[in-house]
């Protein structure tokens, strides 16, 4: 690893938060042999990411998975030495219900988001009516049409599919991802891949048809995770910083400008650097930048966000009838009472949980979630229990639970979100050494954060090479 010295001793970057972005963002500008300062406000690290051990049980408190299909998350893995601890997911039993007439239905093999690339699974499922399965018909011969404008994922939708298509799969299906309402959020940047489809083929069918016959062949499961937990990845990022980067726990309270650069004022001191990369939530962000770039802060307040709630129930197995033979259920707006979508835990990854305990995770998100977010443990663990209970029949208490609450934690990528990130981006070229990491700008997931951070560390790194500030690596290196 590259332990090169910089000719100037005094920090060059300043990282401000230590959940994923910031914490990658660190550690892959370590490996090019510059020695950042990290500031995080907590004592931990890894933000959303946490893992709880308890009863021989791996209780996320975050996510609990990332998709297999984007690399940044295993290649990040191959260099921290961890690959052999990435597990896949139990995708024999990988099924996926959802709630309708109070009832579990299991959602088609085959489905793509709202898309349904095995016709004949979905025109025997119970989950759609005939009206559906006739537009089904009508989709599949749609011509290629190519859009000007950025349109809501709810009129993107309802031009291919019906209205049952996009209450009872579309939303919920969105629902765990962002936690907000179709009417708002851009087809163009949370489904970039179907209107792929819709400008190639014209049907979205035809196109995912297309995309799972090209795909058939690969192995392994949907989703990613790590043996221990996704802390897993914390910790080997955190013991591979140590004693390579600053870290600083304490608040950044704003970032200003100097003559040469920046300043990040803190509860206590100070820290000067040529680089600052602004790793928190964009409203975080906007308060930093208030006093020195209020142009810029102005756009960044203007991304909403939504809250979630997660709590998690430990269930001695043999106390329930329920098979929990499938990834969980979505409930749809329309049947929503508290709860938007559980995780049956122990089955999509077994070795969550011993044999003798079933792990089940409910989410609460969007204004469910900001009305309830200062509601007590027992009010929430009350809720989960009373939609298990109505769902899957399930009355005995639980052994133990766990409750999180993240307020304005789930970015929208509202209609226009492309727009207002390239807006973002050139109020950034007016403020040179200034740098935005994070999940609110191209990409939402942990392999998007990741892939993010490194391409920072990439940019900083040829910055100061290319001024002739440091001497090390502009090309991360392996051990």
């Amino acid at each position: 690893m590259s332990e090169n010295s910089i000719a100037n001793p005094s920090p060059k970057v300043a990282i401000i938060g230590g959940g994923i972005s910031g914490l990658a963002t660190a550690f892959f500008l370590s490996r090019k042999g510059l020695r950042p300062t990290l500031i995080e406000k907590t004592s931990r690290l890894g933000g959303l990411i946490k893992t709880d051990l308890a009863g021989g049980c791996e209780l996320e408190a975050g996510p609990d998975s990332f998709i297999a299909a984007k690399p940044a998350v295993a290649e990040l893995a191959a260099e921290l030495g961890i690959e052999n601890r990435i597990i896949g997911s139990n995708d024999e039993r990988r099924r996926i219900f959802i709630k309708r007439g109070g009832k579990l239905v299991q959602l088609p093999q085959g489905m793509a988001m709202m898309v349904p690339g095995n016709l004949r699974a979905a025109f025997q499922s119970r989950l759609f009516g005939a009206r559906t399965k006739l537009r089904f018909l009508r989709e599949i011969v749609s011509a290629p049409r190519p859009r000007e404008a950025d349109i809501s994922i709810q009129d993107f939708v309802l031009d291919h599919f019906s209205a049952e298509m996009l209450w009872y799969v579309t939303e919920p299906l969105l629902t765990g991802v962002y936690g907000g309402d179709s009417a708002h959020l851009s087809a163009a940047s949370v489904l970039p891949r179907f209107l792929e489809y819709e400008l190639k083929y014209g049907s979205l069918i035809r196109g995912v048809r297309s995309e799972q016959a090209r795909t058939s062949a690969q192995k392994g499961g949907l989703f990613r995770s790590f043996s221990g937990g996704m802390q897993t990845l914390v910790d080997g990022l955190a013991r591979e910083i140590d004693g390579r980067v600053d870290l600083r726990t304490e608040e950044a309270t704003a970032v200003t400008r100097t003559a040469t650069g920046w300043n990040v004022l803190c509860a206590n001191e100070s820290v000067t650097a040529d680089h600052v990369v602004l790793a928190c939530p964009a409203h975080v962000n906007s308060r930093l930048l208030e006093a020195s770039a209020p142009e810029l802060s102005s756009r960044l307040a203007a991304i909403p966000y939504t809250s979630a709630i997660l709590v998690t129930l430990v269930y001695e197995r043999s106390e329930l009838d329920h098979p929990l033979d499938g990834f969980g259920f979505l409930v749809p707006r329309l049947e929503r009472q508290a709860i938007a979508a559980a995780t049956w835990v122990s089955t999509k990854f077994p070795s969550r949980a011993p044999a003798n305990r079933a792990v089940l995770r409910a989410f609460i998100v969007g204004d469910q979630a900001a009305a309830l977010i200062d509601s007590s443990d027992d009010e929430l663990t009350g809720l989960a229990r009373g939609e298990f209970r109505r769902t899957m029949g399930i009355h005995p208490a639980p052994l133990f639970s766990t409750v999180y609450r993240w307020p304005k934690s789930m970015p929208q990528y509202v209609v226009g979100h492309a727009k207002w990130r390239n807006a973002v981006m050139a109020g950034l070229s007016q403020t040179p050494g200034l740098h935005l990491c994070g999940n609110a700008y191209d990409g939402i997931g942990i392999p998007d954060c990741v892939r993010l951070a490194r391409q920072t560390a990439d940019l900083i790194a040829n910055e100061l090479s290319r001024k002739g500030e440091g001497n090390f690596t502009t090309a991360s290196s392996s051990n």
